[in-house]
């Protein structure tokens, strides 16, 4: 027994080293419930709801954030990392060694499960020292209980869901895609709010519904008893049933499938060979096959799509609909699901051309790819001017996704200066496009390329009125937020969107300082882009 303990142990430390290597579930399963809970925090503000008990209003946010962290780390990371080891055969290498197989599937678990209490306890801990959450001694048994029995859980269904998607994109994407609106019908986002009837019924459907209002009354300083809730405890056990039943019969599957049949190559004829080119290709040709090159390696990656279209439009059908609907009327007389689509759009463009572009030209770099190209008749200019307009041309296609949700969700019209709202979107994904490549000359892997842009994206997110409208942030804030391009962005974006007249709708002084941005980051592009961080990673120096 001592041996099986120290095997599983061993596999545990294993999978939380490699960690290490992936960023992405770093940010996704601890830095971001920790940043959401400080940041809702300034916006809802953490005033004392009872000043006998010394209640504020983070006592009832913290468990919510908590619970978004150990599905995030269990049930996204689980699967993701499980898929990549599936996809790369690291899963099929190790079926070939003595380890069991419980012990590599007890290794990801419990490297779940204490990435989820890790991420709890920032959560938690940051509470306590910086807004005054109280943890009570009476309710931390049944808060444990709950962590550990909610991490199992989401950890089978998460292994379930990799074993049954066909690459890691897939795979990303559909926990991402599920994760997200389930925990806006979950009180996940929601602090003193009402959710329409049916989709607080609909919460009620899923576990992360129950582990939130779990943690919510164990924190809850109004409520007496020890914290256990046996109906919560039982649907949480019954989601993490079915999905260790559907991942056993796909594991099974799996195992039992015979190796996939091998069609020989078919030789090559004369009369299929296609005719050579004998001239060099034009310019535009060049440009033409680059942008629809980039095009089409976003569509090929299903997170790629997800994060930079499918999110944003996602975000615009659930945003104002919990919060109050989106035909609700705004200060300034807009609508607020009109407010939200142009964000969005920003956002959407942020996330193709900041994180998705220079990401994939980092990996391109890494494995050398870029080396190869200065051997060809391919210009770098060329190359990086298709991927920009490719960026260009994903961003209105999510600008024409978020038109239509929005049209059929709330009747939001198109914006009468369309002509505004198109020319600001062009420049803000070009200057969005120019500074990740700057950003990608200067970070030295794909990895950290994506830790670094997402790190930085989502928090400027959050004070450049992209997920939030109406908040006032602390000087240094503000301050901070109208310095980067993200917040002009926005501020032109809806400003075009409520213009009135389609000769209107131009922030000049908004678009001044995305051109600003984009000329400074083509300048640093410039003179970076052929330098000697453009090598792969194996022919550099150590």
């Amino acid at each position: 027994m001592s041996a099986d303990l120290a095997l599983l142990g061993r596999q545990v430390r294993h999978e939380l080293i490699a960690l290490r290597r992936t960023p992405l579930t770093m940010i996704l399963s601890i830095v971001f419930p920790l940043l959401f809970f400080v940041l809702l925090a300034a916006v809802v503000g953490n005033e004392t709801v009872d000043s006998r008990q010394g209640v504020r209003l983070a006592q009832f946010l913290a468990p919510s954030m908590a619970s978004f962290g150990v599905v995030m780390a269990t049930f996204s990371f689980l699967a993701a990392g499980f898929a990549e080891a599936r996809s790369t055969g690291a899963l099929k290498r190790q079926g070939c060694t003595p380890l069991p197989r419980w012990a590599l599937l007890g290794g990801r678990i419990g490297a779940a499960l204490l990435l989820g209490l890790i991420a709890t306890l920032l959560v938690i801990g940051t509470g306590a020292a910086l807004y005054g959450v109280q943890v009570y001694a009476r309710t931390l048994p049944a808060v444990l209980v709950a962590l550990v029995l909610a991490s199992v859980s989401f950890s089978a269904m998460g292994l379930a869901i990799a074993l049954l998607l066909p690459t890691p994109q897939a795979t990303i994407a559909v926990t991402n895609g599920i994760v997200v609106p389930i925990a806006f019908v979950s009180d996940t986002f929601t602090v003193n709010g009402t959710l329409p009837s049916w989709m607080s019924t609909l919460g009620w459907l899923f576990p992360l519904k129950h582990l939130v209002n779990l943690l919510g009354e164990a924190f809850n300083p109004y409520l007496t008893g020890n914290g256990f809730q046996l109906d919560h405890l039982a649907a949480i056990a019954a989601w993490g049933v079915a999905g260790a039943l559907v991942a056993a019969w796909a594991l099974r599957r799996e195992q039992d499938r015979t190796s996939e049949r091998r069609h020989p190559a078919r030789s090559a004829r004369a009369s299929d060979a296609r005719p050579r080119r004998t001239t060099s290709p034009s310019l535009v040709a060049l440009l033409a096959g680059q942008v629809l090159h980039s095009v089409r390696l976003l569509s090929r990656n299903a997170s790629s799509v997800f994060f930079a279209i499918a999110f944003p439009i996602l975000l615009v059908a659930l945003i104002p609909t919990v919060n109050g609907g989106g035909d609700q009327l705004m200060a300034d007389g807009r609508t607020l699901g009109a407010f939200f689509a142009a964000t969005m759009a920003g956002y959407g463009a942020a996330v193709t051309a900041y994180v998705n572009l220079p990401t994939g030209l980092a990996e391109a770099r890494d494995d050398g790819v870029l080396q190869r190209i200065r051997g060809t008749p391919l210009p770098a200019w060329t190359l990086l001017t298709g991927r920009v307009v490719g960026a260009q041309v994903v961003a209105l296609l999510t600008l024409a996704g978020i038109g239509v949700v929005g049209g059929l969700m709330y009747g939001t019209p198109m914006p009468a200066a369309w002509p505004a709202v198109l020319l600001t979107l062009l420049l803000a994904t070009a200057c969005f496009a120019v500074v990740g490549i700057a950003v990608m000359t200067v970070v030295r892997s794909a990895s950290s390329m994506v830790g670094v842009t997402l790190g930085t994206l989502l928090p400027l997110c959050f004070i450049s009125d992209v997920f939030v409208v109406g908040v006032s942030y602390p000087p240094v804030l503000q301050g901070l937020s109208w310095f980067f391009p993200l917040r002009h962005a926005t501020r032109a974006l809806t400003t075009a969107a409520g213009a009135t007249g389609i000769d209107g709708g131009f922030s000049w002084v908004h678009l001044g300082v995305l051109a600003a941005w984009t000329l400074a980051g083509t300048a640093v592009v410039a003179v970076r882009f052929t330098s000697v961080r453009l090598e792969p990673k194996r022919h550099r120096a150590s």
